[in-house]
């Protein structure tokens, strides 16, 4: 019988295969790393791109501050030229207002002829009367007032001949204002006739109160002399008709009072005024009869009179004025408020 050899693989074979199997890893880790560093260098090109875009960004925010900080340094100097600016025009106003009021008030603000500041930097308003009819009644009314401070206090008997010209000093037309007011006075004894001067100062605009400061013959250049002051003592005086005539500052306050809080009518028809009754409140008593009503100088006035509102109708109306003078000085104040003053309306004469 032959030899018989036992079956089994091949030597060769099994070498082949291991071969192959390694040379199957190696590739895979041969890929493994490929992909790795493929993958390295895709995160390394991400990271390089965002820090690209973050330096971008970046340089343009520099940009976007350098540009500001341009702009601000821009404005800064728009700033610093308008100020320069308004130092100027604060220097130049100062100096412009401060020679205007100087020469103003060398004249204690009756003549400013030839000076000129608009109302809204506070400048004064000039008016010439050259007829009668230039001058306002409210004007008129404070000249006669003024007079009549002063016929009280020097003992004359000064009467408004015409008004010359007046200045007026206002914040603006709503608020109160300044009067410099130069007239004509004549006295009725010799027929002389004298320059005044005479400056109302208002503190109320729709209400009767104000205060006459200058009242002077216009060579003068003086606020009045000075007076002893007296106890105060308080006196009711009842004014009878026939003392209304002597006594026509009574009148006369009452005109100035009716104006003073009636401005906005186009005409004030004062002849259409009626003295009913009058009573005067003092703190001081002048024995002689006659010469009461002259002597007095702080006074409470209290009118009841009538305004005749045509077509048988007549408006019954009360004013309480209040006359307060400084004898050092001379200056003197009337005050009528507005709400003092009671209107009621009389039909009676229409229904007869």
């Amino acid at each position: 019988m032959g030899e018989v050899v036992a079956g089994g693989p091949n030597p060769s074979m099994i070498e082949e295969k291991k071969k192959r199997k390694r040379e199957k890893m190696m590739r895979k880790k041969e890929n493994k790393r490929k992909k790795k560093e493929e993958r390295k260098e895709q995160l390394e090109m991400e990271e390089e791109k965002q820090w690209g875009e973050l330096i971008d960004q970046y340089e343009l925010e520099i940009e976007e501050l350098e540009k500001k900080k341009e702009q601000l340094m821009e404005l800064q100097d728009q700033l610093e030229a308008k100020q320069r600016e308004r130092n100027f025009k604060r220097m130049y106003k100062y100096r412009y207002h401060g020679n205007y009021w100087e020469r103003v008030w060398k004249s204690d603000g009756f003549d400013i002829e030839g000076l000129k500041l608009h109302p809204a930097l506070g400048g004064m308003l000039a008016f010439v009367c050259k007829k009668e009819n230039d001058c306002p009644i409210l004007v008129s009314l404070y000249a006669k007032t003024g007079l009549h401070r002063y016929n009280m206090l020097e003992g004359t008997n000064l009467q408004l001949h015409r008004v010359k010209k007046y200045n007026r000093k206002s914040a603006c037309c709503f608020m109160p204002a300044t009067y410099y007011i130069t007239l004509e006075a004549v006295d009725p004894a010799t027929g002389s006739v004298v320059p005044f001067q005479i400056s109302s100062h208002e503190r109320s605009k729709g209400e009767m109160d104000v205060r006459f400061i200058v009242a002077r013959p216009q060579e003068t250049g003086t606020n009045g002399a000075v007076f002893g002051s007296k106890a105060p003592v308080f006196y009711y005086v009842p004014v009878q008709e026939s003392e209304l005539k002597e006594n026509d500052w009574i009148r006369l306050y009452l005109e100035l009072g009716f104006v003073s809080t009636n401005r906005r009518a186009p005409q004030s028809k004062l002849s259409d005024l009626k003295i009913v009754e009058v009573m005067v409140e003092t703190k001081e008593d002048v024995e002689q009869p006659s010469e009461r009503l002259k002597g007095f100088i702080d006074a409470v006035v209290y009118i009841k009179y009538d305004e005749d509102l045509g077509e048988g109708q007549v408006c019954k109306r009360r004013a309480i004025i209040t006359r307060f003078v400084d004898l050092e000085t001379g200056h003197m104040s009337l005050k009528g408020p507005h709400h003092s003053l009671e209107v009621k309306i009389d039909d009676s004469e229409n229904a007869a």
